[in-house]
Formats: structure tokens, sequence, C-alpha cells
């Protein structure tokens, strides 16, 4: 078999002072999502998820809680795992900071950017806020309550004077806007990315990449007095993960170079950390002369019920107690329909399972429940032609689906696929196929058109596999499709497109979407 296109994408490392809510979720999904848009249609793929343990919230929660900090970090670490694990998050490898595979390469490329004369010391006193974890300008925070505070966590930031390594950025304002030229689409939406140009046509100053510490975070290998802090190492999760990659085996503790998967393709992250990634990050891999990832793709904020999501106000979202209670498609429909990947939105509990209603429950569902019920009151294979009109819709469905996906519009897909389901519905409507079974000289017509439903069907899974890929598996076994997920996932998602099929119905079966009572 020849070698496939790779295709490689990450999420953020997820800080361990918190088990991942939600909004972590989001992140999780669409990149889950995207990989695996990109699995079926015949490329290598590999996604990466993980902790970002190195930073001072770790220790804070840790001393809080009266815990040893490494017994403290693999705990979080598991219920991290545990509840990606629980949603069928399909990433290839899970990264913790605190392993020797991350701290042996840090310590590597260290090295070779000071050796490139891009790291030096000096002394300085900065404001540091330990929440973003980023040093801070005054112009960086807002007044409250008669003080200077960070407007993201309305915290006082930390006043630090030590004497510290800094890495030269100034030294990469030139070329970095010429790699943004060359690259037009390097983040996604184009408006965050004229806000990345013009910060740094503005004029980049150097930033500290250590502290004056004997806690356990990497030492630097030309000063082990001192140590790298947080995201400046935890960036290169990124190719550690590559490196040393646990991409066949999640348990192993046995690693293959994958490095031929660097750069990635996409990098799926919020928009309060594209300047991390998109200015530092680009010109820390320059120094060390690794090229930049392809792509940034950057997600907005969203509300819950029209407030932040907070502990005190009890609106904090577990994915997993969701998706018992209702379902993950419920959850991950909402998420990735009501408002675009680029757009800040709200997540209105009472309108999520009202869309699963409608879209999932009731325009999906009738269609399936139709087929079923007249196909097995029959007994009838389905073997017979589609319907002209319906023919063409399915290629424009395909073709804009596609389209949209490409452009990391999941939402504008996902709208494509429900409103094909909505023009075969309507289609059902008009020919009223259980009226025409009633008329022997109609047999063949109405064979045509529940063939032309249920082939109809099989193109909308086909996308929807893309978002939901247990339920659509098993609504491929129901009507005599097996083995459609294993040939999926063997990269064969245009020759099933293409493929025409027999449909057999052999017994009725409960309905896999409920109707939930609002």
């Amino acid at each position: 078999m020849p070698k496939k296109d790779n295709f490689y994408v990450t999420t953020p490392i997820y800080y361990v002072n918190w088990v991942p809510h939600i909004g972590h979720f989001y992140s999780s999904l669409i990149a889950d999502t995207i990989t695996r848009y990109n699995k079926i249609r015949g490329k290598e793929t590999r996604f990466t998820t993980g902790v970002d343990e190195n930073s001072q919230k770790s220790l804070q929660e840790a001393e809080n809680q009266w815990m040893d900090i490494m017994k403290y970090l693999d705990e979080m670490a598991e219920a991290h795992q545990s509840v990606w694990n629980e949603l069928g998050i399909d990433y290839t490898d899970f990264i913790r900071t605190t392993e020797p595979r991350h701290h042996e390469f840090v310590r590597e490329v260290l090295q070779k950017t000071y050796d490139n004369w891009d790291i030096y010391e000096w002394e300085y006193e900065w404001m540091y806020c330990v929440w973003c974890e980023a040093f801070k300008k005054d112009d960086d925070l807002i007044e409250k309550d008669g003080k200077k505070v960070c407007p993201d966590h309305l915290k006082e930031p930390d006043v630090i004077k030590e004497k510290n390594y800094f890495f030269k950025l100034s030294k990469y304002g030139d070329k970095l806007l010429e790699f943004y030229e060359k690259n037009p689409n390097f983040v996604v939406p184009g408006d965050r990315f004229n806000e990345v140009k013009a910060f740094v046509k503005r004029g980049l100053e150097d930033f500290s990449i250590s502290r004056e510490t004997n806690k356990f975070w990497v030492k630097l290998p030309f000063d082990e007095t001192q140590v790298t802090y947080v995201w400046y190492d935890a960036l290169y999760n990124y190719i550690t993960s590559c490196r040393y990659s646990r991409a066949w085996d999640k348990q192993s503790a046995d690693f293959k170079d994958e490095s031929d998967f660097w750069p990635a393709s996409l990098h799926v992250v919020g928009k309060d950390i594209i300047r991390f990634h998109a200015i530092y990050w680009p010109a820390m891999l320059m120094s060390i002369w690794y090229e930049p990832p392809k792509q940034i793709l950057t997600t907005w904020f969203f509300t819950v019920d029209w407030h932040k999501m907070s502990k005190s106000l009890g609106n904090v979202i577990d994915p997993v107690a969701y998706s018992k209670e209702f379902s993950m498609e419920a959850l991950s429909l909402y998420l990735l329909s009501s408002f675009n990947i680029w757009q800040d939105g709200d997540f209105d509990q009472k309108q999520a399972l009202l869309t699963y209603n409608a879209k999932l429950a009731n325009n999906l569902g009738n269609l399936v429940n139709r087929v079923v019920v007249l196909t097995l009151k029959w007994s009838w294979k389905l073997d017979s032609k589609v319907a002209p009109i319906i023919s063409k819709d399915i290629c424009i469905l395909n073709e804009n689906f596609d389209l949209n996906f490409r452009n990391f519009s999941l939402k504008g897909s996902l709208d494509d696929a429900f409103h094909f389901l909505d023009i075969v519905n309507k289609y059902v409507d008009e020919n009223e196929p259980w009226k025409m079974i009633k008329d022997e000289t109609r047999v063949e017509e109405t064979k045509e058109v529940l063939f032309t439903v249920a082939e109809s069907l099989r193109q909308v899974w086909l996308c929807l596999y893309t978002f939901f890929p247990e339920k659509m598996s098993e609504l491929f076994g129901k009507i005599g499709l097996d083995k459609y997920s294993e040939q999926l996932e063997e990269w064969k998602l245009e020759e099933l497109r293409s493929r025409k099929e027999v449909f057999k119905v052999t017994e009725k079966w409960e309905n896999l979407f409920n109707r939930f009572e609002v």
C-alpha cells in the first residue's frame, strides 16, 4: 500500500488544576473531528493532547491540598486521560510535560537555542500573573477597587525581581513577517491573523524563559540553578510527541521516532493563547532550524446560558456527566452547530436539547423510521435507482460538505447535512410511499422512492460519521451495510460514496435518537 499523506493535529495541553470541563472538551472535540475527517479521506493521522504540569498553578494546588506534587500530578493526569477516554476522544498520544521524554527534548533544544546566541542572561523587575503564567506590563492591567489587576483573572500580579535568561524574540520580527507573507492562511480566522501581524509590526521585545528556583521544572542545560517556566517548555510538547511517539500503543513505555509528522498540520488553540502559538512559537522554532506548524485554528469563547463559566455560579458543565444524562451526540451537535469556531457563542442548555430533538430525533430519525417500517413490512431488498432530483442533491451535499470542512466551517458542514435531510423528508412527503404501496401497479415506483431515501441516508451517514462515528456505525449495520466503519477507518470514503449498495432490513430496531422532554 502506498504511503499516505501525513496529517498531524494537536490540542492545547491543559493545566492540571482543574478536571476538563466543557470548554476543554470543545477544543478536543474540534481536533478529534478534524482528525477523523482527514483519516477517512486517506491521510495517515496522529492527534496529540495532554497536560501542562510544569507550572506554578500545579505547585499551588498541590500545596493547597497538602499533597506531594508528583502524587497530585499523577492523579490529575489520570483524571484528564479518563475524561477523554470516556468521551471517545481518539487521540494517538497523551503527553505529560513531567515525562522524561519531554524533559530530554526540551534540554536539547534549549542548548541549541543558547548555542545559536538566542538566549542571554539579564536581571529585571517585572510583574508576573501566576494564573496567566505570563509577564505583564502596566498597560496590560486594568483598574479594579483601586488596584491594578489582570483583566482575565482580576488578581494582582506578583512583582518579581530576578536574574533570568531571555529569548531574543526581537531578532525574529522581520523573519516572522516574511513567514506570514509566504503563508497567508497560517492563522484562521483572518482577522485574528491580522491582529498577530499588527502586534509583530509594532516591535517585539525579548522575553524571560527561566526562573530562579529549585523546583522540579526542567533545568537549563547551561545553568542548572535555573529552570524553564511553564509555556516556554510546554510548547515543545508538540514535537516531543513526534520524536518520542506513543502513536501505536497509548500505554507503552517504548517510543518510536515519528519526526516525519512535523511540521504539525494544525494546532487548535484558544484565542487567549494565540500570541504564544503564532508569534513566540514560530520564532523559537526558527532558532533551532525547525519548520513552524502549517496552520493554527483559533477557537473563541462561549458562555453557558449567557454567563461565564465559574464554580461560584455552578454552571461549569462536566462533559462526561452531561453525556451520561443526555447524550454525547446532543453535546457535540450543539457545540459544533450553534456557532462557528471563530465566533464567541453561548451554550444554551435548553436549546441544546431542542436542537438534538429537531435535527437527530425528528429529521434524521423520522426518515430512518419510514424506511425501516415500510421495507420490513414487505420484506423487500431495496435495489433500484435514485430519483434524479435527489441524485443531483447528493452531489451538491458532498461538494458543499467537503468545502465547508476544508475551511474549518464545521457548522457549515453540519448545516449542509441537515438541509439535505430536509430535502429528502420533503421528497417523501410529496410521494407518500405508504399510500403508493397499496396500489399493486406502483410497487416498483414505491421501491424507487424507498431506495432513494435509503441511499440518501447512506450518503448523509457517510458525512456524519466524521461527527458521530459510533451512532453512524450502528445505523450502517441496521440496513445491512456491514463493516462500513472498518472500511472508513481504512481510508475508503470515496470508494464508499460511489458504491451502489443493496439495502436489507431484517428486523425492527429501537430508535437510536430518542427525543428529550424539554
